[in-house]
């Protein structure tokens, strides 16, 4: 299925992968092979089970929300020091989706209501624009857990900016626009198919920064 604005959602397995399909960011993809074997056969891993010291790089950049009493009110229980700073504010606490337009908005909530409802794992193409005009593109990966009273389902994520952040100068950050949502099956080899090696030619990996495990 493609939205307007050239949005690409899709559920895997529709449709052959377009480029915004792919995980370009390692650090996005050891995040997700990390839950993989986090879960086993399990619908998802718990909170329990997360251990953060083999996601050392990564533990910055991830982030854990909660549904509220809204189905698009998704908050951020926790947030990395390096996504706050990405950010440029602390953003524990605060609404998931302020900043967003309606149209995405609405996009992104119902991929999320995906990673908690059904449990599927959605990988997410971002663009952001500073107050001074930089375009910065980022993966983001949303993937279930269940909290630790083993009822409500939060969602682990992970915000993957492509460069290096630390060069980056600005004061505001604000999304830009929503290229893709991909919505995974849930089949282990299905979402083992996104290695730097199948990334489309058209995109580059930039070296530095989280780009290594």
């Amino acid at each position: 299925m493609t939205a307007r604005r050239g949005l690409s959602m899709r559920v895997s397995g529709e449709a052959p992968a377009s480029q915004e399909d792919f995980i370009l960011h390692p650090g996005a993809r050891l995040l997700l092979g990390h839950w993989l074997a986090l879960k086993g056969g399990r619908p998802a891993p718990s909170r329990g089970d997360l251990d953060l010291r083999q996601l050392r790089r990564q533990a910055p950049w991830l982030f854990i929300l909660s549904l509220g009493g809204e189905a698009d009110r998704y908050t951020y229980r926790l947030a990395g020091t390096g996504i706050c700073g990405f950010m440029r504010h602390e953003i524990t606490g605060t609404g998931f989706l302020a900043g967003w337009g309606h149209f995405e908005r609405g996009a992104i909530a119902r991929a999320l209501g995906g990673v908690t409802g059904r449990f599927q794992p959605a990988h997410f193409r971002i663009h952001y624009l500073t107050d001074r005009g930089q375009k910065i593109s980022a993966d983001m990966m949303a993937l279930p857990i269940t909290a630790r009273d083993g009822q409500a389902v939060h969602v682990l994520g992970g915000l993957f900016p492509h460069g290096s952040p630390e060069l980056w100068n600005y004061d505001q950050l604000a999304p830009s626009g929503l290229a893709g949502i991909r919505l995974f099956a849930g089949d282990t080899g299905e979402m083992e198919v996104a290695n730097a090696a199948q990334a489309p030619r058209k995109f580059r990996l930039i070296s530095g920064g989280l780009d290594r495990p």
